[in-house]
């Protein structure tokens, strides 16, 4: 091994400390740097072991500082794809089967008919261990999903390509803001298990009311559902304002207002999936005194979106 094995060597030539104590060790029960942190000496004892405060360590049982992280599991799942997206699949395959209506039979997101029975690798049905399995549910309507309530509450929204990740959403959630949201996150991205992109969607412990927001069309369904299964998310938010030009000239972000076809589409298709409120950001138009919202907002309740927020 090319690197230094001796720990009295190393706690000799690396830099004096910074400080005097350490914030982590006098927070939680003990600090996860060990010898590398750079306030070491407040909690190294004989023999350069790493200090443990038990019963401060005691406060924090059972209690996640931070949730969303991206496991080992999952990540492995989605790199050889056998991440199950029942739901957004068939939700997918019905909207390549036209319904015939008084227009003259123009394709139109159709809804979700009943659940595909799940199969097991052999392909064959999967066993029932009691009398019921999540096959078997009847899908949740819209009033039966948990309620946004953000009325009179300061909402905290994201800025892309700025400082904007879990440390400035506890500093905003300190200074007053309600309502959290994580900053725009690439779906493609997050469906491949790309580390970076899922650290968009990390939330601390003191964010009562947090939402993530994702971009690009075509997966959005499919990152829904994976959301859905794998975080803790009070709601999830599509950026249909967005100008960023990788998004635009994807069919992305603002693009989508003159796309109502496929914003229909995403609507439902990542409502149909979710268990948790659906909103929107959309701007006044595209272009300059020629406004379109009025006439968008309308037929998004249609779709299922719970909440619109409108840039003005």
């Amino acid at each position: 091994c090319p690197f230094l094995q001796d720990v009295g060597a190393y706690v000799t030539a690396k830099p004096p400390d910074l400080g005097c104590s350490c914030v982590l060790f006098e927070t939680f029960n003990r600090c996860a740097y060990n010898v590398t942190c750079r306030f070491a000496g407040a909690h190294l004892g004989d023999g350069y072991w790493n200090i443990v405060n038990a019963d401060l360590g005691k406060q924090w049982e059972g209690r996640p500082l931070v949730r969303n992280n991206l496991s080992k599991g999952l990540q492995h799942q989605l790199h050889k794809k056998k991440f199950s997206f029942r739901k957004a699949e068939e939700y997918l395959r019905s909207l390549a089967m036209p319904r015939s209506n008084e227009e003259g039979g123009n394709p139109k997101a159709a809804p979700l008919q009943g659940p595909v029975p799940a199969e097991d690798e052999g392909g064959g049905p999967i066993q029932a261990a009691g009398p019921v399995t999540d096959e078997d549910m009847a899908e949740l309507r819209s009033c039966e999903k948990k309620k946004l309530e953000t009325q009179g509450k300061l909402y905290s929204a994201p800025l892309t390509t700025v400082v904007w990740h879990l440390p400035f959403q506890r500093r905003c959630k300190s200074s007053g803001a309600d309502v959290t949201c994580g900053e725009m996150s690439v779906c493609t991205n997050l469906l491949r298990g790309q580390s970076s992109e899922w650290a968009l969607l990390k939330r601390h412990h003191t964010e009562d009311v947090f939402g993530v927001q994702g971009a690009f069309p075509d997966t959005m369904a499919k990152c829904a559902e994976l959301l859905n299964q794998t975080i803790a998310v009070d709601f999830v938010d599509i950026p249909v304002g967005c100008p960023i030009d990788l998004v635009y000239k994807k069919g992305g972000g603002c693009a989508l207002m003159t796309r109502s076809n496929k914003f229909e589409q995403i609507v439902r298709g990542m409502n149909a999936v979710l268990d948790v409120p659906l909103t929107v950001k959309i701007w006044t138009g595209m272009q300059e005194k020629i406004n379109m919202a009025h006439e968008i907002i309308p037929r998004m309740r249609e779709w299922g979106a719970s909440m619109v927020m409108v840039l003005g």
